[in-house]
């Protein structure tokens, strides 16, 4: 890792002059870093009491790592192998095979030395051997890093200067090895990210020199296809300049998250005193999007609404209410790169004590990282109360009690709503709880152009949650996946609640939750509070996702694999202030539609933005829409009023033969590649489009294999 050093305590460094007769190896795994300048220093760095006292030592090193197998520090010293003392004097050794290269980055793991160098490649040095070997080819070394770190699992990451995170699988041979991906992380600005470390537990730690900025980024899992690069920002490090490489003690973890704790009454087994529910929090294995700490237990009333963290979102319910007799669902979203057990409790006499019998609704239940759906049943004798607290904990070793001290894991605990059944919810979905169906749009409108119907097209999934009794709506649930962008324009994505007014969302329990992370303001301003509402996900769908294929299109080549592991996911939840009368022309599937995102001219002399909507055939568009598009161009909209939907007399968004320019496919489906046209590819639309939709049915099921994009080939 790159020359910088991690130091847990205040502690005042002594360089000497020393024979080499007298220098030793390092303490046995030191949590302090050693950050290395290029100007003859070193700096010692506490992570967590933020101590950094600076230094003069004798040389410069570069591509440093701690061996904690003899607890030395090896890097490269005028571009030889040297081994560094306590003393932080060095001695060189000879390495048989290692050419000389411009070595650039560097780190230590089980006894090896991996050092790159652009253009040429990696080689793994054996530090018992002393022979070196290439283990990584020159095409695929074509980055500029200034360090590269190595996962507790071995896996090796690198945060180059283009701000990319790379993984590479070096699992194989020669031959094999490549890179396993390469992911934005979001960073902006020019940087110099000479300084990079994992922690026992997974912990990804970089210091930027220029700046002075220190990240952790808590959820990369070497196992995933996808990776989560969420980071976390400290405050900046001084004495970092000019620096070339840090070296730590990866078997020593960080402590910055300390320890989590629960949140229900004190009754429970809640605050350390009364030997409450607690674990060591770590990117290792945790529950929902992040790692989160408490400084110290806050129990309810308090709750831990501390900065330090997201606060507890691992598990959720499908149902807002429990009701007596019933099966819960619920989902329990895992991270970390550790298999876990989890274990669950549930208050039902509601007596302010977790008993260890009946009370126990899950037990051991063997989870790894991932979203899982898991189910529990509820008493018929069930206490009816708005606030029946329950605790969920997952921990590395089985047979957890509710109360004491965990392993690496997390505590989270909700107060449950208990119902009777007259006032139960129940779901209903479109088109499946576990399935999605299609929607596809051309961006293209009020032109026509190809008709390949792959600009834009999502994975789409409605939820209804009702009250059984009265068939009233009370929330909703929707579900996007971005399957893929053929289209050059950028577009946001938006519903429309056709006869349900915006003053009847409650925006205060309404969210969404884009790649894992959440955002408020699902609402669209109204123009008049009475006007429909309208559901905004984004307005801008290419923020999230890029794309090395032609043209930056996301899996609409089938030569391209570039784009594979590139995922887009959102799920929007929204609440209305009371359950409403369902509005006679609702549709199951809403009214959904894309837009023209702000400063993207879509084809026009300026940007249209908001205004230009592209909705499925007869339906209604916003307010917001620009209505001197509509019989424009190719478009032969005969009534395409705001309020045609509830009047259910649209006709609207298709072309003079009938042709629309958005279809929703009531399964999952195969887009046409680029440049393919729909009636290519799937012949039997012709039929259905031209006979009123009544024949032809499935058209949709019945492509050309060689004209349409396969995920299934794909994954």
């Amino acid at each position: 890792m790159k020359s910088h050093i991690f130091a847990l305590t205040a502690f005042l460094l002594l360089i000497f002059y020393v024979d080499m007769v007298n220098a030793k190896p390092f303490s046995s795994c030191p949590h302090i870093g050693y950050l290395f300048h290029q100007s003859e220093n070193v700096t010692l760095i506490n992570v967590d009491g933020r101590t950094n006292h600076q230094g003069s030592i004798t040389g410069t090193y570069d591509a440093v790592g701690f061996n904690d197998t003899d607890n030395y520090i090896y890097g490269l010293q005028n571009n030889n192998v040297v081994r560094i003392h306590n003393t932080f004097a060095s001695e060189e050794i000879e390495i048989a095979n290692l050419p000389e290269h411009n070595f650039t980055a560097g780190d230590v793991h089980n006894d090896q030395l991996y050092l790159y160098a652009k253009s040429e490649g990696i080689w793994a040095v054996d530090l018992a051997t002393k022979t070196a070997a290439q283990i990584l080819k020159a095409e695929h070394a074509s980055y500029n890093l200034s360090d590269l770190a190595i996962h507790p699992t071995g896996t090796l990451y690198a945060l180059g200067n283009s701000k990319n995170i790379h993984r590479f699988d070096l699992s194989g041979t020669l031959e094999e090895n490549h890179l396993a991906l390469s992911v934005s992380s979001g960073l902006k600005g020019v940087r110099d990210f000479s300084s990079q470390f994992f922690d026992a537990d997974g912990m990804f730690f970089v210091i930027d020199s220029l700046s002075g900025e220190a990240l952790f980024f808590h959820s990369l899992s070497p196992s995933s296809s996808v990776e989560d690069v969420s980071y976390s920002a400290l405050s900046n490090f001084e004495n970092v300049a000019n620096t070339s490489d840090i070296a730590r003690c990866n078997q020593a973890p960080l402590t910055l998250k300390g320890y989590d704790f629960g949140d229900a009454p004190n009754s429970y087994g809640t605050s350390l005193l009364s030997n409450g529910a607690r674990h060591r929090v770590s990117s290792r294995l945790f529950l929902g999007l992040e790692p989160d700490a408490d400084l110290l237990a806050q129990h309810f009333p308090l709750f831990d609404n501390n900065e330090t963290g997201n606060d507890d979102q691992g598990i959720t319910f499908t149902t807002a209410t429990l009701s007596q007799g019933s099966t819960a669902f619920l989902n329990a979203t895992v991270g970390g790169f550790a298999n876990g057990h989890l274990s669950g409790w549930v208050d039902w006499n509601n007596d302010g004590y977790f008993d260890s019998g009946d009370e126990k609704v899950l037990d051991n239940i063997p989870l790894n990282e991932g979203s899982h759906t898991l189910t529990i049943d509820v008493p018929m004798d069930a206490s009816i109360s708005d606030a029946i607290w329950s605790r969920f904990r997952i921990n590395e070793q089985l047979n957890i009690s509710p109360t004491g001290e965990g392993g690496i894991g997390e505590v989270e605990d909700y107060p449950l709503s208990v119902t009777g059944f007259d006032t139960q919810e129940s779901y209903v979905w479109f088109p499946s709880q576990g399935g999605f169906a299609t929607l596809a749009f051309e961006d293209r409108w009020p032109f026509q152009d190809d008709y390949d119907f792959n600009d834009v097209v999502l994975k789409y999934r409605v939820g209804h949650i009702q009250e059984t009794m009265t068939g009233k709506l009370s929330k909703l649930t929707i579900d996007i996946e971005l399957q893929s962008y053929g289209g050059g324009y950028n577009n946001g994505f938006g519903i429309k609640l056709d006869g349900i007014p915006s003053s009847r969302i409650d925006t205060a329990n309404s969210f969404i939750i884009i790649n894992n992370k959440h955002h408020d303001g699902v609402l669209e301003m109204p123009v008049d509070p009475e006007d429909d509402a309208v559901l905004i996900f984004t307005s801008s769908l290419k923020q999230y996702f890029s794309s090395d294929c032609d043209n930056g299109f996301l899996r609409v080549d089938p030569d391209c694999e570039l784009d594979m592991n590139e995922r887009v996911t959102a799920s929007m939840k929204v609440s209305f202030n009371t359950p409403i009368a369902y509005p006679e022309h609702l549709h199951p599937y809403l009214n959904p539609f894309i837009f023209a995102a702000p400063n993207d001219n879509h084809g026009f002399d300026s940007p249209p933005s908001r205004g230009l909507e592209i909705h499925l055939k007869n339906f209604s568009p916003t307010i917001k829409a620009d209505q001197n598009l509509f019989t424009s161009e190719h478009d032969r909209s005969s009534n395409p009023s705001i309020n045609c939907g509830v009047e259910n007399s649209c006709e609207s968004y298709q072309n003079e033969n009938g042709i629309p320019f958005a279809i929703l496919v009531p399964s999952d489906w195969k887009n046409p590649i680029e440049g393919k046209s729909i009636l290519s590819a799937y012949p039997s639309i012709e039929d259905y489009i031209s006979n009123d939709e009544e024949v032809d049915k499935v058209w949709f099921s019945q492509p050309e294999a060689s004209k349409v994009y396969s995920l299934t080939d794909e994954e």
